[in-house]
């Protein structure tokens, strides 16, 4: 099976505890997920270490060490680590490390239970669904909480601790917001629909796809899947698949393992020109400048 294959959103079961209103852990190295999911706890994700492409909701960026983001329930993410870290010579210091607290919407209260003053944090997790990325001023304050989060073993300092976080990022402010739009549990058909057209990009990205195929795959004409994938997306498919395509060329820029020109034609562009051009709208520089940045860090 293809990696691309594992990244078919798909929905995660989180282990739950009768005695806990959160599901807490820290993954090293092998068992970090490179599979794209959703689930209906808010997760608050803290990636210590790594380097890949972060994929949250209609989202596709490049991410690094200490990138921290709060994503909303029932919202598809993924967070494709490059290669490299997962080495078997890797030190323990070398891999791959993320903190990951996930929780369910209602764990501070639910309809009438709702507590005034948690309104902000409430707005928070409306928000989220869009999934959120922090700034470096937000992650001063909050890392220094997230590890003292981890530090601690009694749940009730842990709970406080994580509303503690919860409060600084409602207050803060300090984040960019990811997604056009939010995500919402969908009908299995409809979600399986989605995945299919998903994990289809993810597979052949690299191939030449056109929309007759991509409209074949969904089940729908030409014109029925434009209609539908635009108002999933908030984006055409081609915008989605180029966004896509440049995302997997800034990660192969940054491995270092072959010329420009190799990787543009290995992400699916028919043309250098086209490359150059879609890569400096999108990054805002071209392919050349991207990396001499990467290398002059």
């Amino acid at each position: 099976m293809s990696i691309f294959q594992q990244h078919k959103p798909s929905l995660k079961y989180i282990a739950s505890s009768s005695d806990q209103s959160f599901f807490s852990k820290i993954e090293l190295g092998s068992k970090l997920s490179n599979t794209c999911h959703y689930h209906p706890e808010i997760e608050l994700i803290l990636i210590k270490r790594s380097k890949g492409t972060r994929i949250v909701g209609d989202s596709v960026e490049a991410f690094g060490d200490n990138d921290l983001v709060l994503i909303g329930k029932n919202t598809p993410h993924a967070f494709l680590h490059e290669p490299q870290f997962f080495c078997k010579n890797n030190t323990k210091e070398a891999q791959p490390e993320a903190m990951v607290v996930q929780f369910k919407e209602n764990f501070l209260g639910n309809g009438t239970d709702i507590i005034p003053e948690f309104k902000s944090i409430y707005d928070l997790f409306h928000l989220a669904k869009h999934g959120l990325s922090f700034t470096e001023a937000a992650k001063e304050n909050i890392i220094p909480l997230f590890e003292e989060f981890f530090r601690r073993t009694v749940p009730l300092d842990k709970v406080i601790i994580l509303i503690e976080i919860l409060k600084s990022l409602s207050t803060l402010k300090d984040y960019k917001v990811l997604s056009d739009r939010k995500y919402h549990a969908q009908d299995p058909v409809e979600d399986e629909r989605y995945a299919s057209i998903l994990n289809y990009t993810y597979e052949n990205y690299d191939e030449h796809i056109t929309i007759e195929k991509i409209a074949q795959i969904a089940n729908l004409t030409r014109e029925s899947f434009c209609r539908y994938f635009k108002a999933k997306a908030n984006k055409t498919y081609i915008e989605f698949l180029t966004e896509y395509r440049i995302s997997k060329a800034c990660q192969m820029i940054r491995q270092g393992r072959q010329s420009i020109k190799e990787i543009g034609y290995a992400c699916g562009f028919d043309s250098l020109s086209n490359f150059y051009y879609q890569f400096r709208k999108i990054n805002k520089r071209s392919p050349l400048e991207y990396s001499r940045k990467m290398y002059a860090r």
